[in-house]
């Protein structure tokens, strides 16, 4: 390896570590008060070397989301192929839920990050950056729906409304864990309950519903 590239390897751990140590310092409800100072202090480098890494603080909300969406889809990608459709739903589900589970500091960033207010104030490139990652996992998605379709599976709807169908569930699943509603529970057990009603609900949801008040 030669001196430039040492160098490059160097920054890029660097900008690793900033990245870590401030996620250490999302773990309480203010999070958002965190300070450029305080991720300078506890990455032990002058608020200066932070600025070389990122140009400000939502940058490092973004690079983290980044992260986040990056492992999701590189450990969707190890999902076997040629698994039926339905079963690779499943294993999707799973490595969703636990790495949302897996940490509630990312879980958080990577919802404030999606909240259209904050996107409309990031620069071109660096929403362009956050945009690309989202692709590698919804474009994942996207595949097993229109594959779920041509297999006549599911509903020949389009496929926004079948994901947003799907992303209801997950979100408001994840949500109600996060929020500490439910206590403690079997996150096993309700991963089950959660994919089971996940995947009925794209099978069977297009079947007449009967109802016995036509007012509703």
């Amino acid at each position: 390896m030669g001196i430039q590239e040492r160098k490059l390897r160097e920054f890029e751990n660097r900008g690793q570590e900033i990245l870590d140590a401030a996620l250490s310092l999302f773990e309480s409800d203010d999070w958002e008060q965190v300070t450029v100072e305080q991720i300078a202090q506890k990455s032990e480098v002058g608020k200066g070397t932070i600025y070389k890494h990122f140009e400000s603080k939502s940058e490092i909300y973004v690079r983290l989301a980044i992260r986040f969406q990056k492992h999701i889809a590189s450990e969707i990608n190890l999902i076997d192929t040629s698994l039926p459709v339905l079963e690779r739903l499943r294993c999707y589900i799973k490595v969703a839920w636990e790495i949302h589970l897996s940490s509630k500091e990312l879980h958080r960033v990577f919802m404030f990050c999606s909240r259209a207010e904050f996107r409309s104030q990031l620069p071109s490139q660096l929403l362009s950056d956050m945009q690309d990652a989202e692709l590698q996992v919804g474009s994942y998605t996207y595949q097993l729906m229109t594959e779920g379709i041509e297999q006549g599976l599911f509903a020949d709807k389009p496929i926004h409304l079948l994901i947003f169908g799907l992303q209801s569930i997950f979100w408001g699943s994840i949500q109600l864990i996060w929020s500490g509603y439910l206590g403690d529970i079997d996150h096993e057990e309700h991963l089950e309950e959660v994919t089971s009603f996940m995947i009925a609900g794209l099978v069977h949801h297009n079947l007449p519903i009967p109802t016995t008040n036509q007012n509703c």
